[in-house]
């Protein structure tokens, strides 16, 4: 009886606990946990809860359609703006002779193509681009090889996109570069841009030359206030100072007209003067004359222009470039030709240009013009296979219906 009464306690003790099972039993079962208990081949277990189901998603959320990569076409539209191209350093002055151009961006949007102008004339239009480094001699990082001399360890960065141009001949004379990177398409195109001049000198450079000053300020002639037939004759003159090299005509602050020519000039003294067309309204005009990068500026001279009549832009001057034309420098791919046109003279800022086959009159390119190629000077180019050769085009620029036809022109066999 005693051994009874001690199992009954130690079974209501268990029931307080847990619940006896065997062992075998309690292996065969999940979510218990368990101990041996003082009866010999039973185990002392407590169930354990549920675990608690994982946290899952909103339902509202669902996966993005998957979509294969496609690899890059280069033959896309791509509607940024590329970031601007930083070009190597360009000498100011150099002799004649060969000359190299390189450009590169180290990060932001790349371009579709790239172009080198050359005084507005366009030289390179493609997608050569070029592997560059951005730096070579980055990060310079001392280790020791096996017999524990130290060595340097260099770290090379490559661009995102880069462009070399080498020209074999380059003139004498005055070289305004610009460098466009671009996206869109050439009758929409989205570029970025950097600039740089090269003075290039017949013979060995002097590096004893004169120390360059700023020009003294040039005097207006008097101008009248009003004009009724589209023009203006802008004159001007250094009685005795400082002379400049090139000057400007400046309507409301922005140039219209650049020349390097002087009506009379002596060491001390010049004059220059120049008729401008001029569309009805009101015009704020001075003269900027400059000496290399040192500029001195006229007083403003105020022109109301009426009664005048719908003016027609200059005549575009026009040039057609093919792969073995020694002025153009290396890239145009055979078969294809550049036809690159500019205005010479004053003239009103055309708003389009069409380039057309005279002998078939058919319109091959219409373009707008949004802004001038350098002060005073608009310019436009097409680069492409002609379908006929030989062909005979021409370049009609226009200001609304106000047109002007260059010179017509023949595209040569290849």
């Amino acid at each position: 009886m005693k051994f009874i009464g001690t199992l009954i306690l130690l079974l209501s003790a268990a029931a307080q606990a847990g619940f006896l099972i065997s062992s075998s039993e309690a292996e065969k079962r999940e979510q218990l946990a368990c101990r041996p208990s003082m009866i010999l081949g039973m185990m002392e277990c407590e169930a354990l809860p549920a675990p608690a189901a994982p946290k899952g998603n909103d339902p509202a959320i669902r996966p993005a359609e998957f979509v294969p990569n496609s690899g890059a076409d280069m033959g896309a539209i791509i509607d940024s703006t590329p970031i601007q191209p930083f070009l190597d350093p360009v000498p100011t002055r150099i002799k004649a002779g060969p000359f190299t151009l390189s450009w590169n961006i180290g990060f932001g949007d790349a371009g579709l193509w790239w172009e080198l102008w050359d005084n507005n004339q366009l030289r390179y239009r493609g997608r050569d681009f070029v592997p560059r480094s951005l730096n070579g001699n980055v990060n310079p990082v001392k280790k020791l090889n096996a017999s524990s001399t130290a060595v340097i360890a260099q770290t090379n960065i490559e661009a995102v996109q880069g462009g070399v141009f080498t020209i074999a001949q380059l003139e004498p004379g005055l070289h305004k570069w610009l460098v466009r990177l671009c996206n869109g398409t050439l009758e929409k195109p989205k570029c970025s841009e950097s600039s740089a001049e090269t003075w290039v000198d017949i013979g060995p450079i002097d590096a004893d030359r004169p120390k360059i000053e700023r020009p003294d300020i040039p005097q207006l002639a008097w101008t009248p206030p009003v004009t009724t037939d589209g023009s203006a004759l802008i004159r001007w003159n250094i009685y005795w100072g400082n002379t400049g090299k090139v000057w400007e005509v400046l309507n409301n602050g922005k140039a219209i007209f650049r020349s390097a020519k002087f009506t009379d000039e002596t060491d001390k003294s010049q004059e220059g003067q120049v008729e401008l067309p001029l569309i009805n309204g009101t015009h704020q005009l001075s003269v900027r004359l400059c000496a290399e990068t040192l500029c001195s500026e006229s007083d403003k001279v105020t022109v109301d222009a009426m009664l005048g009549p719908d003016i027609a832009p200059a005549v575009p001057v026009v040039k057609v470039h093919t792969s073995n034309d020694p002025e153009l420098g290396t890239g145009l791919p055979i078969g294809q030709v550049i036809v690159s046109w500019q205005t010479t003279s004053p003239t009103v800022a055309p708003d389009h240009w069409l380039l057309i086959d005279a002998n078939q009159r058919q319109v091959l390119l219409s373009q707008k013009i949004t802004k001038a190629c350098s002060p005073g000077v608009w310019c436009g180019s097409w680069q492409g296979i002609p379908t006929t050769r030989p062909a005979n085009w021409m370049v009609k620029l226009c200001r609304a219906k106000q047109c002007v036809d260059s010179e017509i022109f023949e595209v040569p066999s290849e």
